[in-house]
């Protein structure tokens, strides 16, 4: 079954799997990340910088993002 966003059936079952794993999440609080407001506030595209080794397709997948955005 192909889907608008590509990857096929396979794509389409990891993401339904995803949406209904809700019920794995854990209940306990989880405190959020420290320090993260001392940093400065950069754009989406500098954000994902540092990540790009890690997730080739992350600047990409930023510039959907701010394209899908209301008000980017």
């Amino acid at each position: 079954m192909a889907t608008a966003g590509g990857g096929g059936e396979e794509a389409t079952i990891q993401r339904i799997l995803r949406i209904t794993d809700i019920a794995d999440e854990p209940l306990r609080f989880i405190a959020p990340i420290g320090g993260y407001e001392e940093m400065p506030l950069v754009s989406l595209e500098k954000a994902v910088e540092p990540l790009v080794s890690i997730l080739p397709a992350v600047q990409s997948h930023a510039y959907v993002a701010k394209q899908m955005c209301d008000s980017p």
